[in-house]
């Protein structure tokens, strides 16, 4: 491929309808499985009745905090093509942010226990409090960066 040739415009594609939405539907259903079997490994690492974070052992803490993090790579990761316009980044930063806030919020409680202990419901609650803080700036530099590569492919590249 030449300099002065143009890659096509990415929204531009010559996939049949039917086809993208197949696609479409077997991407969403995967997400569903993981979910579902997140749901049920973060289930078999709390037990029954349900433990605070800081009564967990480390072991299952580290799994939990590996999980949210994946969790918020895989939501930034599958939601690249949301963030060409502003309010998209926006939603990626903030449903990225509420797993990892989480992750943060466990540590810290699981490090300094308070008295009385924090529940499950208070460290979401705080999670999602947390993320809306840093959507803003995190989408906004999301934004940026799909400006940014969308605009290096465009520009022919010298050689």
């Amino acid at each position: 491929m030449s300099g002065a040739e143009e890659e096509p415009a990415p929204d531009l594609t010559d996939t049949p309808t039917v086809d993208r939405i197949w696609d479409g539907l077997v991407a969403w259903m995967g997400g569903t499985f993981a979910v579902c079997g997140a749901a049920v490994a973060i289930s078999a690492a709390l037990g029954w009745p349900r433990r605070a974070a800081a009564e967990l052992p480390g072991w299952d803490l580290a799994f939990l905090i590996t999980q949210a993090v994946a969790c918020s790579a895989f939501v930034v990761r599958s939601g690249r093509s949301l963030c060409r316009r502003y309010p998209g980044a926006l939603a990626v930063a903030f449903a990225g942010g509420v797993p990892a806030a989480l992750a943060v919020l466990m540590v810290v409680e699981w490090r300094d226990p308070g008295e009385p202990l924090a529940t499950w419901g208070h460290l979401l609650a705080g999670s999602v409090r947390f993320a809306a803080l840093e959507a803003v700036p995190v989408g906004y530099l999301l934004w940026m960066l799909a400006l940014r590569s969308q605009s290096s492919r465009l520009t022919p590249k010298s050689s």
